[in-house]
């Protein structure tokens, strides 16, 4: 009865209209807003609480399935390979459309003086001390691991508790490896039993889903209401090409997934809006991973396999939102201060970015725009001031940088299992 009424309240019709109406308060900067930020909060712990229990149920069946599966091997081939060509759209998509954009939009003296002040009064909010050396934070004594030891779970009790995403996904490929070769072995199997955790954690989800329209409007109002509109107004060419190429990066998988599955894309859409809100409204891709989950294998039917496989590790590592954010500001960056980008120079950007987006691993708020600078360096830009630009926008950049972590995601894992659906579909049925 829970899970009916969770999923009538979590209709597309109530999703959207959550979201509209939490932006909508947003702008209009209703005094009562700051109220409604504990409440966002307090959905996203509850929805945090499970996120990693669900991780170590499920990354462990993942492997068992890949390990023991006799198409284990070609699933992570085509997952592999998927994952390269997407990196090379995203990379492309977030180079050429604010460089587009950006040609089409000459920079007056007038937008630059109010740009200049935009960042003289943001400075004066900002921990900018924090943001470019982000290890100030850690109490002293305490040395922040660099390196491969990033990954390493040295202690994954601590890492739980940490909400250290990365060394847990790192710790349960590792175990469930183990299970795997100890069941082969020994004949004792407890993957019954993680099956009964991810069915809980997922029932759990749902419990929650009973106040999502609530959690989506307090998470996105108060965070909208921060800004303004008139920021947009002020920083309107990098908004206008930082969110033109994240919107085509959000039709694609679109039409992907519709493609791979053999699903009308209003219907693949529809289906979409329910991980894709809790997206914009916690910022948070590794949250919805047992919403993304639900969606593709229950509900748009894609193969369980490469999306028990790689969603949950491919929401905790990669970050095509990143990418696109890295991009789309050293390229606003370098419009201020009139620099041309040749070809080689968008390549390098592209490839830079990339690189600098697994550096956000396990890494959030301001200090996960530090990597940036590694993209802004090399061309003689200044992360001094992209810094305090990108921290005036981060609140809604998150949102959608954690929406196209899932959906581009969640279109690799359909992608890769296509060919196995097809293969099944294409045996005839025995005769009678």
């Amino acid at each position: 009865m829970l899970v009916a009424l969770s999923k009538s309240i979590n209709r597309p019709s109530i999703t959207i209209s959550a979201v509209v109406l939490g932006i909508w308060l947003g702008f209009m900067q209703f005094s009562f807003l700051k109220h409604l930020q504990p409440i966002g909060d307090f959905y996203i712990a509850l929805l945090q609480m499970c996120v990693l229990p669900f991780l170590l149920a499920t990354i462990p069946l993942a492997v068992r399935s890949a390990l023991t599966s006799s198409s284990g091997g070609n699933v992570v081939g085509r997952l592999v390979i998927w994952l390269v060509v997407t990196l090379v759209v995203v990379a492309l998509v977030a180079v050429l459309v604010p460089t587009a954009i950006f040609s089409l939009m000459p920079l007056d003296q007038a937008t630059s003086s109010r740009i200049g002040n935009l960042v003289g009064t943001s400075t004066t909010g900002v921990d900018i001390e924090f943001a470019i050396i982000p290890d100030i934070s850690i109490a002293p004594g305490a040395a922040k691991d660099a390196g491969i030891l990033a990954v390493v779970p040295t202690n994954v009790f601590s890492a739980l508790s940490s909400n250290d995403s990365l060394r847990v996904v790192v710790f349960a490929i590792i175990f469930g490896a183990g299970m795997v070769m100890s069941e082969r072995s020994s004949g004792i199997s407890i993957f019954g039993a993680l099956k009964h955790i991810q069915a809980v954690c997922i029932m759990i989800f749902d419990w929650f889903n009973l106040i999502a329209p609530i959690g989506i409007v307090a998470l996105i109002a108060p965070q909208v209401a921060q800004l303004g509109p008139e920021i947009y107004a002020v920083l309107a060419p990098f908004a206008y090409g930082y969110f033109a190429a994240n919107v085509l990066l959000l039709v694609i998988p679109i039409l992907a997934v519709s493609f791979a599955l053999r699903v009308d894309p209003r219907t693949v859409f529809t289906k979409f809006l329910k991980p894709l809100a809790f997206a914009c409204a916690t910022r948070n891709t590794l949250i919805c991973a047992p919403a993304a989950l639900e969606t593709m294998k229950d509900e748009l039917r894609a193969p369980s396999e490469p999306c028990d496989l790689y969603i949950p590790i491919g929401f905790a590592v990669i970050r095509f939102g990143n990418i696109v954010h890295f991009a789309a500001a050293t390229l606003f960056i370098g419009y201020l201060l009139g620099r041309t980008f040749s070809g080689v120079d968008l390549a390098l950007v592209a490839g830079f970015s990339i690189v600098a987006s697994f550096a956000t691993i396990g890494v959030a708020g301001i200090a996960g725009l530090a990597p940036m600078a590694a993209v802004l360096r090399p061309f003689g830009l200044s992360y001094e001031l992209a810094l305090p630009l990108m921290v005036i926008l981060d609140p809604i950049a998150s949102m959608v940088r954690a929406m196209v972590n899932v959906a581009l995601n969640s279109q690799i894992a359909a992608l890769a299992g296509a060919r196995e659906d097809t293969a099944v579909a294409a045996v005839p049925a025995p005769a009678e």
